[in-house]
């Protein structure tokens, strides 16, 4: 295999449109919540039209921070950057699932319901696809995967997360003990916005720890059914860099294997790392067992 050439980063949009590229063909859809909108796109590889009889390996993307079910499709983005490997089969191809809930939040209590029970069956049902499901992230995207990977294990046979975006302090903990954890790991602004707009949407302790990607995986009781990835830059300025590794050191005690790659000198924009596709293709080409969409 041809070692996959090193990738532009995603770049975060806040309050601007997303223009999708004309060289990827896909589908749009959009399910009505409560209180938000589902959205999701389905992006079609090249071989797609071309090859009616094959199945395609589905990688489900999710988005970072500022991002939408658009970005893995924006003109001069990952996915578009991506098309000739996937032309060449450097590069999966795959069929890409890109769910959305909004650009700063995460999918989670009715929004995931949907996405496990309705959304992903659909696609399965009315697209290409094989028994192969990737989970991929970066930043916000990372912690998605994490989170629901671990609610879910079933459901993917590989997860790939880059700086997923999660901190090992509850929004419940006593005031002083976030101060404390904010002096020894720093986060800042960063912190800030994982207290109020990600674990702050959790109404209690007990929903939280259902979430959150370290109190998950203490309190695992058994080993994953699908294989790991994680990355993390020593540079981050985010903070996430002594986070993850506190995430790496809890999946070794658990026994847990993964593949923990730590990027010496690099800021939050460790999607650039070639590694990290060449992994997620090499699980494109492992046999699995036929699993279904839904968790535990």
């Amino acid at each position: 295999m041809n070692r996959l050439l090193l990738l532009a980063p995603v770049v975060l949009l806040a309050g601007c449109t997303i223009n999708l590229s004309e060289k990827i063909e896909s589908d749009y859809k959009a399910i009505e919540l409560p209180k938000q909108e589902l959205e999701y796109r389905v992006y079609l590889p090249p071989q797609y039209e071309s090859e009616p009889g094959r199945k395609f390996p589905l990688l489900v993307y999710f988005h970072g921070g500022g991002g939408n079910h658009r970005t893995w499709g924006q003109e001069n983005g990952l996915g578009e950057r991506l098309i000739p490997k996937m032309q060449d089969e450097e590069f999966g191809p795959f069929v890409v699932l890109a769910p959305s809930v909004g650009r700063f939040d995460v999918i989670a209590g009715e929004s995931e319901r949907l996405l496990f029970e309705r959304i992903i069956p659909s696609v399965r049902h009315y697209y290409q696809v094989n028994d192969t499901t990737i989970a991929f992230g970066h930043s916000m995207g990372g912690l998605s995967a994490m989170m629901l990977s671990l609610r879910h294990p079933d459901a993917f046979t590989a997860v790939a997360a880059a700086s997923p975006f999660a901190y090992d302090v509850s929004p419940f903990e006593p005031t002083d003990q976030i101060e404390d954890f904010e002096k020894k790991y720093g986060g800042g602004f960063y912190l800030k916005r994982w207290q109020t707009g990600v674990a702050g949407k959790f109404g209690d302790e007990e929903q939280f720890e259902a979430y959150s990607p370290f109190a998950q995986v203490r309190h695992l009781d058994h080993r994953l059914p699908f294989k790991l990835f994680i990355t993390t830059g020593t540079k981050d300025q985010m903070g996430l860099y002594p986070q993850n590794l506190l995430l790496h050191e809890e999946l070794k005690r658990k026994g847990i294997e993964h593949e923990f790659l730590v990027q010496e000198g690099v800021a939050h924009t460790t999607i650039r790392e070639p590694r990290l596709y060449q992994w997620i293709d090499e699980q494109a080409d492992q046999p699995v067992v036929s699993r279904s969409a839904g968790g535990n």
